[in-house]
């Protein structure tokens, strides 16, 4: 008896321990919180959850992290409370995906961690990112999309190709674009030759213009220094002329009143009426005007008389005068050079120019002063003294002769007050106009060189731009840039016959 006691206990015993390992291993599969780490809830909202249940895996990198505790319906949007373990650290640019395994698989959530450098998600905190764009759902109903649209394209592909016409078509094409290959085939090779040149000119071309940026990167950076200075003084131009135009629309000045006094414009009315009435009388030949304007004996002796001036006038005709006026900015010195000069062309190829210049560096002139000494024994002794004295701003003058062969024109004469040379080349129907000048030739420093360029514009202005002394031993080098004024004598007759007559009271 007391062995069949012991036989149950040791059954007894073996049931229990079965029963506690089933109990065990049934929560593990159930996955509840009994005997496992600590663990936080986060939530998620997706637009549809079809086909997810509670308890369904959570994921980071294929490795389950938790599982989906609930869902429920919140404002028309499907929420998931998802259950984390606690050595899970999610980032607030987190994002959470419904993925599916397999094609018939069950359904989890796929979850990126986010960035380092961004603030952890708290405890029930809402991950914002969500993506469906890898559901089979949404795959299978983007490619329905798609399988119609091939559809369309197919019966659209097949209303154009169908039939014998279709056929031809294509053949057709077919053809032309074998031809076509076999064309582009045969004149790629009867030019590879030349293609290689080209390529190989394009390189030494890039490689040309590589070292001559390289070599005047100082030079360029000096340009775009001086066109911005340019820029500044044009925009202050503009400012002025904004200033002038708004006087004139408050009605300030003989303009503003023209534009906004109604007074004026009576009077310039009257004005006009006046010259029709006299006009009037010429037509009927009233006066000595009307008789000079319908009688014919009055208008042949006229004519006779004019003749006479014509004859005269031929012969100035080719005789012309133009004003030059220009300011030049070196930009070494930051100094500004003016010119006014006078050129005066009895005819097309032979000419004189006249002027004066304002030079502030003006001119340097050294005096040597011999002093003989005798002292007291009769001994005799000479010093010899140099002394150098600049004159700043000094006005300079200009008397040129020069010749003019086509394009080419040559001078000669005084340069800035000093014996000397020059040469113009002109292209574009004189628009450009390249000059070089060579003068002030002293035995001790180089002769001072000048070379630049002129680009004539709206008839009367003209920018410029060039190289000053660039032969100079003392670094008086300088680039230079510039506007001028350019009128001829057409202009000065047209301004002074529009200029304002005093009139006395």
């Amino acid at each position: 008896m007391a062995g069949k006691s012991g036989a149950e206990v040791k059954v007894g015993i073996f049931v229990f321990i079965a029963v506690v390992l089933l109990a065990f291993m049934s929560m593990q599969v159930g996955e509840t919180d009994f005997l496992r780490g600590g663990v936080y809830d986060v939530n998620v909202y997706f637009d549809s959850v079809t086909g997810l249940k509670p308890g369904a895996p959570v994921e980071i990198a294929g490795i389950e992290v938790g599982r989906v505790s609930d869902i429920r319906l919140d404002d028309g949007r499907a929420r998931l409370t998802l259950e984390l373990r606690e050595d899970i650290a999610l980032r607030s640019d987190a994002q959470a995906s419904i993925m599916t395994r397999g094609v018939l698989g069950d359904k989890y959530v796929s979850l990126s961690v986010g960035s380092r450098e961004l603030p952890q998600i708290a405890e029930g905190g809402v991950i914002q990112r969500t993506d469906r764009s890898a559901d089979l759902e949404v795959l299978m109903k983007k490619v329905g999309q798609i399988a119609d649209d091939i559809g369309s394209v197919s019966k659209s592909v097949s209303s154009v190709m169908g039939g014998p016409d279709g056929e031809r078509d294509l053949r057709r094409t077919f053809h032309s674009m074998r031809d076509l290959a076999v064309t582009l085939n045969d004149m790629v090779q009867r030019n590879v030759e030349s293609i290689d040149l080209i390529v190989a000119n394009m390189r030494d071309f890039s490689t040309d213009l590589k070292d001559i940026s390289s070599a005047n990167k100082q030079n360029i950076n000096s340009i775009i220094t001086n066109f911005e200075s340019a820029s500044t003084g044009l925009k202050g131009t503009l400012n002025r002329m904004d200033s002038v135009l708004a006087k004139i629309d408050e009605g300030q000045g003989t303009a503003g009143r023209l534009v906004n006094d109604e007074e004026m414009g009576q009077n310039l009315h009257e004005a006009v009426a006046s010259l029709e009435s006299v006009t009037r009388k010429i037509d009927e030949g009233q006066g000595t005007l009307g008789k000079l304007v319908n009688d014919d004996t009055t208008a042949r002796k006229l004519d006779r008389a004019l003749e006479g001036i014509n004859t005269y006038l031929g012969k100035q005709e080719s005789f012309k005068t133009s004003v030059d006026f220009s300011a030049e900015y070196l930009a070494d010195s930051g100094d500004t050079k003016t010119y006014l000069n006078m050129l005066i062309e009895p005819s097309a190829d032979h000419f004189y120019m006249v002027g004066v210049v304002s030079d502030p560096k003006g001119r340097t002139k050294e005096t040597e002063t011999t002093t003989t000494r005798i002292d007291g024994s009769g001994n005799r002794s000479t010093v010899t003294e140099l002394e150098e004295k600049t004159e700043r701003d000094q006005i300079k003058f200009n008397a040129q002769i020069g010749k003019r062969w086509g394009d080419l024109a040559l001078r000669g004469g005084l340069f800035e007050s000093t014996g000397g040379a020059g040469a113009d080349y002109y292209l574009w129907d004189d628009r450009v106009k390249l000059t070089f000048e060579a003068f002030d030739f002293d035995d001790d420093d180089p002769p001072h060189l000048k070379a630049g360029a002129k680009l004539f514009f709206m008839k009367n202005f003209y920018a410029m731009a060039g190289v000053d002394d660039f032969a100079s031993d003392s670094g008086d080098s300088s680039f230079y840039t510039g506007l001028g004024l350019y009128f001829t004598d057409d202009d000065i007759k047209y301004l002074i016959g529009n200029a304002p007559v005093p009139m006395g009271n």
